[in-house]
């Protein structure tokens, strides 16, 4: 894959999946690089994973400081562009900055074993334009690190003073996801542009051991009036767990501003815990003006109950530190409540499952995402390191499984394609995998389909 200059600069990359820390450095270098659209995800991994990574795609039984996995490339591309993954291990590199550099380049087609130091020469100069960067760069970027094996274990006694759950509530599409991916430095909930993406109450573990504490981020559907069984147990779920929460956040949207959703669910908050902490985090503020801002924070402010306001970009990590340094300082004193190297409650089939349903969701038209389920049926790992995976995709009627079909098969084939990537890159392994479209009629009103699907 040749290096990509000149680029239109007419669209952004997402960087929702890299770790709030090293955003300005991603962006820059991918501004160097002439790349100016698509996705990308970088992810901070232990000793142990990055050496099951070198095992599997390079030969190699021994950890390194940076991999990089290109994916869609800078080319023409079906559906939302897909650069790759950089995957990052802090135990073997001296300066994790500058290792997401290198890995960003890697995926905009820099190779350094390859031309006459052109790509060393490119990193040395992103590097340089950051501007002096402050001694705690590690510490800023520690949030996100997962330690090695022999790390945790010498941390590992280390008491907490902090730990407790927050609730983020809002209305659909206020980017609840793709705020607990960045807050947490890793996708463990797919994200659409299609509202009411999440159906289930999906925990993202923040720790840092030397600061003494762990926040639970419980990423919750949209609050929205029920249509079905499967929307009522949604809503109830919500509830449910807004009580048992220490704190509550709620998002909102705001480019949309704040409607009557917002007023309800801070009313329904005060009513369930009349003392309970209530923060506001007015998220895409990025794509606001000033003036909109202004306008925008001065609705949240009115929100009953609301104690806090943080203006946020979930999107470009803007405001997403003072976020985090306040729910913290909000939380009670307690224990580790999760092992410290986890990053989610997630069980591995159920994650499975939501990254296929993840790409159904942004290569479908309006009628289709509402009435869709994905259920993983087989997950095995055969001798010669190939995964299968033999998935079922749920659909409520039959024009809706034609359209999930496609003419000759190309729209299923099409999903199956981008799905089998995100699995690879999250089992770190090939993938096969084997899509089966079903009619399930009315599965949305059926309690022991849901039961199934794991709908509380």
């Amino acid at each position: 894959m040749a290096p990509a200059r000149g680029r239109m600069r007419d669209a952004t990359v997402d960087l929702a999946d890299v770790p709030a820390p090293l955003r300005h450095a991603v962006g820059a270098a991918l501004e160097a690089a002439g790349v100016v659209d698509g996705h990308l995800a970088v992810e901070i991994v232990s000793e142990d994973r990055i050496r099951e990574l070198n095992a599997a795609h390079r030969g190699i039984d021994r950890p390194t400081d940076v991999l990089a996995f290109p994916l869609d490339g800078t080319g023409p591309a079906l559906g939302p562009r897909e650069l790759g993954d950089v995957v990052i291990c802090p135990g073997h590199c001296s300066d994790e900055v500058e290792a997401a550099v290198h890995g960003v380049l890697h995926l905009c087609g820099y190779d350094h074993e390859a031309d006459d130091g052109e790509t060393l020469e490119l990193q040395a100069r992103v590097l340089s334009s950051l501007g002096p960067l402050p001694s705690d760069r590690a510490e800023r970027g520690s949030v996100h690190v997962c330690c090695s094996a022999s790390e945790r274990e010498q941390r590992r006694g280390a008491e907490l003073t902090r730990s407790g759950f927050v609730g983020l509530a809002g209305r659909p599409n206020a980017g609840k996801s793709t705020l607990v991916n960045a807050l947490v430095g890793a996708r463990i909930v797919i994200t659409s542009v299609r509202p009411q993406t999440t159906r289930r109450a999906v925990r993202g573990v923040v720790t840092d051991l030397d600061a003494g504490w762990q926040l639970v981020l419980v990423d919750l559907p949209g609050v929205q009036r029920p249509r079905d069984v499967m929307t009522e147990r949604m809503q109830r779920r919500v509830e449910r767990e807004l009580v048992d929460s220490d704190i509550a956040l709620i998002v909102v949207n705001g480019e949309e501003g704040v409607g009557a959703g917002d007023r309800f669910i801070a009313r329904k908050l005060i009513a369930a815990r009349p003392n309970y902490p209530i923060i506001c985090a007015v998220n895409k503020c990025d794509r606001l003006s000033p003036a909109e801002t202004v306008e925008v924070l001065a609705a949240a402010a009115d929100l009953k109950g609301v104690d806090e306001i943080f203006p946020i970009s979930a999107r470009t990590g803007y405001g997403l530190e003072e976020l985090m340094k306040r729910l913290v300082e909000l939380m009670p004193e307690g224990d580790l409540m999760y092992p410290p190297e986890d990053r989610s409650d997630v069980p591995s089939d159920v994650l499975l499952a939501e990254l296929i349903r993840e790409q159904v969701l942004n290569r479908t038209r309006e009628e289709i995402p509402h009435s869709v389920d994905v259920r993983v049926l087989e997950h095995e790992e055969r001798d010669d390191g190939l995964i299968l995976i033999r998935a079922e995709i749920w659909v409520e009627a039959e024009s809706q499984k034609g359209i999930l079909i496609g003419r000759g098969g190309r729209k299923v084939e099409e999903i199956g394609t981008a799905a089998r990537r995100e699995l690879e890159v999250e089992l770190g392994g090939k993938v096969h995998l084997d899509l089966t479209v079903r009619v399930r009629r009315k599965w949305r009103r059926d309690e022991g389909m849901l039961d199934r699907l794991g709908i509380e």
